[in-house]
């Protein structure tokens, strides 16, 4: 009786309802709802949060809690707060199917999806079963976002066929569009706006700074084809806001970055793999690998792309 009343003050918050949950963490849960109707999303943040420790003995409620959590957090452009609020969910739905089997509105639950397929990598996804079909999702938008691989013809040829999949990058590659015979120089505005991108991606950026970032690179970007490092640039900030296909496409653009940038060597073998290309994203991580410092999140790719 006691589980069928939470999972009432989840369906309905507004409600007075008696469940297993203490009545204050309940109020909380019911406000921080409210506050998110409203749209003070800070404040639905901050509120879930409190009712969220309170429900620690009752995972289904937990789980529906944590999913207002989440949604909440997204629209704050919290990326780390997202990911930590993921990775409880992902705990109590591992140990108690908690998430299958809260009963949340299918309109909440339908959010807080399409927001995981947005920021969580789809080898995270595929990993825990309740949520594989998100990374089928999530790779089906991205093949197809990623399908024209280059919008822009070689000059006196016609648009090529859709590739099945992104060509292999190799240690050289050849530039996807042919150079000018004289490369324009960037103008002292796109020299600012790509010093910019660099600054919002150097320091501890939220979410829209890292978006910020990649509008002013891939401006620049596009503008000069025959620009490496604009492209490596518009390829990093695309990296940092999990634009698979378009970090895929732009490092392409660029060719593979050299030896004494690893660390860009490893954004491209990410984005290669997570865009669909293994075979190339393997090649490319095992040479960034040597002069790559080491970290959990490192090696763990390194487990999922080199096996």
């Amino acid at each position: 009786m006691k589980r069928i009343l939470v999972l009432l003050a989840l369906i309905l918050p507004a409600s007075a309802l008696f469940a297993a949950v203490d009545p204050f963490y309940q109020s909380l849960l019911r406000e921080g709802a409210l506050q998110y109707d409203r749209g003070d999303y800070a404040a639905s943040s901050r509120t879930l949060r409190i009712a969220c420790f309170g429900m620690l003995d009752e995972p289904k409620a937990l789980a529906g809690c944590l999913s207002r959590l989440a949604l909440a957090q997204d629209r704050t452009d919290d990326a780390e707060g997202f990911q930590d609020t993921f990775r409880r969910l992902a705990e109590v739905e591992e140990r108690f199917q908690a998430y299958t089997g809260a009963e949340l509105p299918a309109e909440t639950r339908a959010a807080l999806e399409q927001r995981l397929v947005a920021r969580i990598p789809a080898a995270t996804l595929r990993s825990i079963p309740v949520f594989r079909p998100l990374a089928d999702r999530k790779e089906a938008e991205s093949a197809q976002s990623s399908r024209p691989a280059d919008p822009k013809p070689r000059r006196g040829q016609a648009d090529p066929p859709p590739a099945s999949s992104p060509p292999r990058v190799t240690a050289a590659p050849a530039p996807a569009e042919p150079a000018p015979a004289e490369p324009r120089s960037l103008t002292a505005a796109e020299r600012d706006k790509m010093a910019e991108a660099r600054r919002l991606l150097g320091q501890e950026s939220k979410v829209k700074d890292l978006r910020q970032a990649y509008d002013l690179a891939r401006e620049v970007a596009d503008a000069h084809a025959e620009s490496v490092e604009a492209q490596h640039l518009a390829a990093e900030a695309a990296y940092r806001i999990s634009r698979w296909a378009d970090a895929a496409r732009y490092f392409r653009r660029g060719g593979e970055p050299g030896e004494n940038q690893p660390e860009l060597q490893f954004y491209m073998a990410v984005s290669l793999f997570e865009s669909g290309d293994a075979a190339g994203a393997a090649a490319i991580l095992k040479r960034s690998l040597p002069n790559l410092q080491r970290s959990p999140y490192v090696d763990e790719y390194a487990r999922k792309i080199l096996g």
